[in-house]
């Protein structure tokens, strides 16, 4: 298989793709028609590049499992999902800290997500994808009503706040690792 949108990083030609792994893959006639798409590596919101693997937390990748026992396999940047207002917390479609696909419309659980942006402030050292990953999490979790996840918000919301005031990030990752996030997303 080879990747349409001619990316050399990407999942088909590096080897970590979906469709050459052991996981079907639903055939797409919408968007995998268009001659340069390639599902593997192009968000369906916007069409540009996504960070592939399974150590990305920048995209989301639908695994929602449809007729014919195959997965959808579609994915999107978090932040194009949050801006179409396709992720997060959006009452009127029923998510919570959940991104809809649009493609098959189900729905893909992100708690996990925000816990590995959380995570990655252990190996960051760029101010800026601290801060970047902080908001990208605080958007997920934006109105949430959980009891545990509004903890949560509280202290993301303060993290953000001290490295705007100019905390270091070992000094943010120790206040938001002191308490376990899995623990309050659960």
């Amino acid at each position: 298989m080879r990747c349409r949108a001619q990316n050399p990083n990407c999942g088909l030609v590096m080897g970590e793709s979906l469709a050459l792994g052991a996981v079907g893959v639903m055939p797409c006639y919408i968007c995998c028609n268009e001659p340069h798409f390639c599902r593997e590596c192009l968000c369906i919101l916007c069409g540009k590049t996504m960070r592939c693997g399974s150590n990305s937390f920048t995209s989301v990748r639908c695994f929602a499992r449809l007729p014919g026992a195959e997965f959808c396999g579609h994915g999107a940047h978090l932040t194009c999902a949050l801006e179409c207002k396709m992720a997060g917390v959006i009452e009127k479609l029923g998510l919570h800290m959940e991104y809809i696909c649009r493609w098959c419309d189900q729905r893909t659980d992100l708690r996990e997500h925000v816990v590995r942006l959380l995570e990655s402030l252990r190996y960051v050292d760029c101010k800026l994808s601290a801060e970047a990953n902080l908001n990208t999490a605080l958007q997920i979790m934006q109105g949430t009503k959980a009891d545990g996840a509004k903890k949560l918000l509280q202290l993301v919301e303060t993290a953000a706040h001290m490295l705007q005031k100019g905390s270091g990030i070992h000094e943010v990752y120790e206040l938001v690792h002191g308490t376990d996030p899995v623990v309050l997303l659960d």
